[in-house]
């Protein structure tokens, strides 16, 4: 059996970023969540359909990056 992860983001706010910047960051979570589930690692199951997180603070171009480990850490226990 082939399993899946499938991560859906219903609005992705970057305050105080350029266009450019935060289609960049949109980008770096892209691949941040890609190179994490691409990991192996074991998700456990969970009862919630949603999760929400807390902020981050991360410099522009880190956001992404920074979010995706924050979204694979509630996910997995830690980023891999």
């Amino acid at each position: 059996m082939t399993r899946r992860i499938e991560i859906v983001v219903d609005e992705l706010v970057f305050r105080g970023l350029s266009p450019e910047a935060a289609r960049a960051a949109a980008s770096g979570l892209e691949a941040r969540l890609t190179t994490l589930a691409e990991s192996g690692a074991e998700v456990p199951a969970r009862a919630e359909h949603f999760r929400r997180l807390p902020a981050i603070d991360a410099t522009p171009d880190r956001v992404g990056e920074a979010v995706g480990t924050a979204v694979w850490t509630a996910l997995a226990g830690g980023p891999r």
